[in-house]
């Protein structure tokens, strides 16, 4: 979990499953057709692509707002998105990575690890309105638990479509995730560079 202390807007952000990677310009245009810059971390607030209700390419806020509540919400938990009345109204998309990142809490210590699949799109189930997206969120796999409890709802490419029309139980998630430790840099949502996913030796930074 990481608070984004920095953000003029909302100070007290807490978020899980809070910052991920689109890098692969060439792959992204051969299958999308679309231009992308590539980013090594993406926060809220930024535009995002994801594949909405038509499958159809497109950019929305990472966040959303309740009207009865200020906060910026960036994930919604699986286990209530069909009961919580933020997201009952909302569709479903997809959101497409090359990886995520997520922090370890040890005390007050808290250490990146960046997560992927090797030469592989990583999509996360989403939902969103007509301006912003949230990421779904589920209990963590047991071997990616030790990094955080919770994880994105993972969707191989032949599971989006069984997203989109609500249909759970043909999605079955069984690639493995492969993670290492990262630098704190990432931490500062201002550093952007190909440097932020790579394995660091696990000592102080």
């Amino acid at each position: 979990m990481v608070e984004l202390g920095n953000q003029k807007k909302d100070r007290k952000i807490k978020i899980m499953c809070g910052r991920y990677v689109l890098y692969s310009k060439e792959k992204f245009k051969n299958k999308y057709n679309i231009n992308i810059s590539p980013n090594y971390n993406i926060s809220p607030n930024q535009k995002v692509f994801v594949i909405d209700q038509n499958m159809n390419i497109m950019k929305l806020k990472w966040g959303i707002r309740a009207e009865w509540n200020s906060s910026l919400i960036i994930n919604a938990r699986s286990e209530t998105i069909d009961i919580k009345k933020s997201f009952v109204s909302l569709n479903r998309c997809v959101f497409i990575s090359d990886g995520y990142y997520e922090w370890k809490r040890s005390g007050k210590l808290k250490t990146p690890f960046y997560h992927y699949v090797p030469n592989s799109f990583l999509y996360f189930a989403g939902l969103c309105n007509n301006v912003g997206c949230v990421v779904v969120t589920m209990d963590s796999f047991q071997y990616l638990s030790t990094v955080h409890r919770r994880q994105p709802f993972f969707l191989k490419e032949n599971q989006i479509d069984s997203w989109i029309k609500n249909d759970r139980s043909s999605i079955m998630f069984d690639d493995v995730i492969n993670y290492h430790q990262v630098s704190t840099e990432v931490n500062k949502i201002w550093c952007n560079s190909n440097d932020l996913i790579n394995e660091i030796e696990d000592k102080a930074q």
